[in-house]
């Protein structure tokens, strides 16, 4: 640990699941903790790598996703600060699931699975707190996959609910996204094409449901977003 302690603490105390340990048990924590920084594109973790550790993003964005076998991309995941990262190979021991790749700069401290075990055995709140991480993650996957099979127009509101869930800031004019994303990979979390994704983006805008400022999104009428969900346009 380094000259940010005071920020680590920060958000290991208020944005992760790490803020249900007693400070001395934190602190404890945080003293095996590394220090670690990725630049934009570089992978945190590939599909395959040991489980021998797991993170906590301290300040950037980053998108779990898999290469299917026809070289397609699949987003299941955008996380930021305070998100936990590998937590459930950490757990187990076994090799990654899935890519973690940085979508802008990520500054990040990472725990080794013998130091996370130890700390969880004395104070089991935060591993309830973990296990509930897991499966919030599983019931999203699962969102996931029941909205897969909607037409373009229901998958792309259902995606963009799904996001406000996990990233949106309520501000006076609606929901905003509190993550920037490229087409590419906002398509292939909805499981669009970038082409298609522009399209319904632009229906959805005409409808008056969401504005976008500079790859920003805002949902401006949220109940009205999920009617268009449900009415699968």
């Amino acid at each position: 640990m380094g000259s940010d302690d005071s920020l680590v603490h920060d958000v290991l105390r208020s944005r992760s699941v790490f803020g249900r340990l007693p400070d001395e048990a934190l602190q404890g924590l945080m003293a095996r903790g590394r220090s670690v920084r990725f630049a934009k594109g570089a992978a945190l973790y590939r599909r395959g790598d040991a489980g021998d550790s797991m993170m906590v993003i301290i300040s950037g964005r980053a998108k779990i996703s898999n290469i299917t076998d026809d070289a397609r991309e699949v987003v299941l995941n955008f996380l930021g600060p305070g998100d936990l990262i590998g937590e459930m190979a950490a757990l187990d021991g076994s090799p990654r699931s899935a890519d973690v790749i940085a979508l802008e700069a990520v500054d990040g401290i990472l725990f080794y699975r013998r130091d996370m075990l130890a700390t969880l055995e004395r104070h089991p709140a935060a591993l309830l707190g973990i296990v509930a991480e897991l499966a919030r993650k599983l019931r999203m996957t699962s969102a996931m996959v029941e909205h897969g099979v909607l037409q373009m127009s229901g998958r792309a509101a259902r995606g963009l609910l799904r996001l406000a869930e996990q990233h949106g800031r309520e501000s006076g004019d609606g929901t905003r996204l509190d993550i920037k994303l490229s087409q590419r990979d906002l398509g292939s979390y909805l499981g669009l094409s970038r082409e298609n994704t522009s399209r319904e983006l632009g229906r959805l805008r005409e409808a008056g449901l969401i504005r976008t400022e500079g790859g920003e999104i805002v949902i401006v009428d949220r109940e009205g977003l999920e009617d268009w969900a449900v009415a699968d346009n």
